[in-house]
């Protein structure tokens, strides 16, 4: 208790030098508590927490599209205007330094969260390792990785619901490792599956020391039981980093990749930088990056879209006729193929809109930005909710509906690309972009060519742990098309 008054007291007199106090002309969520502020957003279950990031962006969108709400004393912007955001994230880089604080043991200094310095000079390594060229020679893997989910998956046929996030979390994790980093841990399962388990407990141990402010002091949090899981969970993930390098390195030949360019997969492309610009801690921490940003997402996404695909058999049978008429035989999926599934991509993009997997993300202020309706302050956080991008009053009445006919035609898009904000914007947006859309497609169309899926997405719970994940209810049952 003492340390706890100690924290609360250090941290009282911090905000009353520091902290500039007036925010703008700008509306402030409700339920402020005197001195506390609105600490009790961070309380509550995942769901419940979920459920109040809504609650906060509702009322942003309805004040003109910029709120306040406060930490503490602790003043920090909210803004939803699709331009807005797209102003604030191109031209402020900062991340806030509690984010960076408390991912810092699992992610270190990588593209996702680390100093703008330090993003700048890996973004300029990293940049041609997504070059097309590149990715076109993933297309193999692809295809493997999504046989071997339809042939795990025939196993579950007429079995009743199954957890289909977990075997799109394993098959996606090996394919993020066997095309960024040139290894095939397939053969590793057991250890895989721990991995996996280890980035959960990780992720959730983060969500559990933001919700307690006084432990985002590392001298707290040092002590309490927090950090011990965090270091048992951080430490198997670590391996899985520490094997992959081990297996790079013990046979070069047997992960090589044919390009004298700079054009070369992930890893690649950072062992050539090694003890040059990269020290062996910057390759660990980057490529603990593209793992877990790379898996968590492309799973999470692939399971809303089976959920609902099972929810509205009509759009799933417009997305078997068009890879039926693509694919007459059961052949590898090429690259000329992806950019004929057009109705499988707007059902991937409805998808992404409509079940935002990162519904927010922030930055610091670095100097007065001036929005359509305020300026925001110098020195403030300011909370960018993509979420409410996505679901804007001004997509249409429709906007709270699920419409993959929407993608199709221009006349239903709202008339500005900043309205498809999913992937962030600006120069620190998400790099795996055009990666996580051809591996999904690949994915889809072997598993939909193979099997018919029920689901009932009225039933799914969502939940937040930084990301927003299916909770429960999102279990789907699959039959075989042709038996």
């Amino acid at each position: 208790m003492l340390w706890f008054l100690i924290f609360c007291f250090l941290l009282f007199l911090y905000i009353f030098i520091k902290i500039k106090w007036y925010p703008g002309n700008v509306a402030v969520y409700p339920g402020r508590w005197p001195i506390l502020g609105h600490l009790n957003l961070l309380s509550g279950s995942r769901q419940v927490r979920w459920e109040k990031i809504k609650s906060v962006t509702r009322y942003t969108i309805a004040n003109g599209d910029v709120s306040v709400f406060y930490m503490g004393m602790f003043p920090l912007y909210v803004i939803t205007d699709p331009d807005d955001c797209n102003t604030v994230l191109s031209t402020c880089m900062h991340k806030p330094g509690f984010m960076k604080r408390v991912t810092n043991h699992l992610l270190g200094d990588g593209l996702l969260f680390g100093p703008v310095s330090v993003w700048k000079e890996h973004r300029k390594i990293v940049n041609p390792t997504f070059n097309q060229f590149v990715l076109d020679s993933f297309m193999g893997i692809f295809n493997d990785q999504s046989r071997r989910l339809v042939q795990e998956w025939k196993e579950r046929v007429d079995c009743g619901p199954f957890d289909q996030l977990n075997s799109l979390e394993k098959n996606t994790l090996e394919t993020i490792c066997w095309t960024t980093a040139g290894v095939d841990i397939t053969g590793e399962s057991a250890f895989n599956e721990d991995c996996l388990k280890a980035f959960r407990g990780a992720i959730t141990n983060i969500c559990d020391r933001v919700k307690q402010p006084w432990l985002l002091s590392d001298t707290l949090y040092d002590k309490s039981n927090l950090k011990r899981n965090e270091d048992y969970h951080v430490g198997i993930t670590h391996e899985l980093t520490d094997m992959v390098l081990r297996k790079r390195r013990e046979e070069p030949s047997k992960y090589s990749f044919k390009s004298d360019t700079k054009f070369k997969p992930f890893l690649h492309r950072l062992l050539d930088f090694d003890n040059v610009l990269l020290k062996e801690k910057d390759i660990k921490d980057e490529m603990n990056n593209i793992i877990l940003t790379g898996f968590e997402t492309s799973s999470s996404i692939l399971t809303y879209t089976l959920v609902l695909l099972g929810t509205y058999p009509e759009i799933q049978e417009k997305c078997y006729q068009e890879i039926k008429e693509i694919f007459d035989e059961d052949r590898d999926v090429l690259k000329e193929d992806l950019s004929r599934l057009t109705y499988v991509e707007a059902v991937l993009k409805e998808t992404i809109r409509f079940c935002t997997v990162a519904p927010l993300t922030a930055r610091i202020i670095a100097k007065d930005v001036q929005l359509k309706n305020t300026v925001l302050r110098k020195d403030h956080i300011c909370i960018i909710s993509l979420y409410g991008v996505l679901h804007h009053p001004k997509w249409g009445p429709d906007v709270e509906e699920y419409h993959p006919e929407r993608w199709l035609d221009p006349a239903r898009l709202p008339n500005n690309p900043n309205f498809f904000g999913a992937f962030g914007y600006g120069r620190r947006n998400c790099i795996g972009k055009a990666y996580g859309f051809m591996t999904m497609k690949v994915t889809l169309a072997h598993l939909l060519r193979h099997f018919k899926v029920s689901g009932n997405y009225n039933k799914m719970e969502i939940i937040n742990i930084g990301i927003n994940k299916p909770g429960h209810g999102h279990e789907i049952e699959i039959e075989l098309r042709n038996k």
